[in-house]
């Protein structure tokens, strides 16, 4: 789940919102307090039901994107963004094909070699005869 934007990515983005959370702070599990007690309230709400996802209506949708992004004009809420790739607008190379790569593409000798494989099978003989 998107921890760091999640007004962004999943509220705005899909109308779904998470009610009923009992830290102050949505973050990712992994980073919240060892803590038995808040940890098991956390637990309790969601097997109870109080902490669950809500699908909002449209106008309440609405209402929650102006104010995130009036949030973000002012300052108050910063959004991330992803980092830029350092290869951006650069032209990139095609993908070479090995050699058995393009006799597999071509249909060329893929018959051939499965049968070859079936036949040598095994490096060594399968039954060596003695003749002591």
């Amino acid at each position: 789940m998107q921890y760091l934007n999640y007004e962004e990515q999943i509220v705005i983005r899909y109308g779904i919102k998470l009610e009923g959370w009992t830290y102050d702070t949505l973050k990712n599990p992994s980073e919240l307090s060892t803590s038995l007690p808040p940890l098991q309230a956390l637990s309790n709400a969601i097997d109870n039901g109080t902490c669950k996802f809500i699908r909002m209506s449209a106008t309440e949708k609405k209402k929650y994107e102006d104010d995130f992004y009036s949030k973000v004009q002012s300052g108050e809420v910063t959004v991330r963004k992803r980092k830029v790739r350092k290869d951006v607008g650069k032209k990139k190379a095609k993908r070479r094909r090995t050699d058995s790569e393009e006799g597999a593409a071509s249909g060329e000798g893929s018959d051939q070699s499965e049968e070859e494989e079936l036949v040598t099978g095994f490096k060594s003989a399968e039954f060596i005869i003695d003749d002591n």
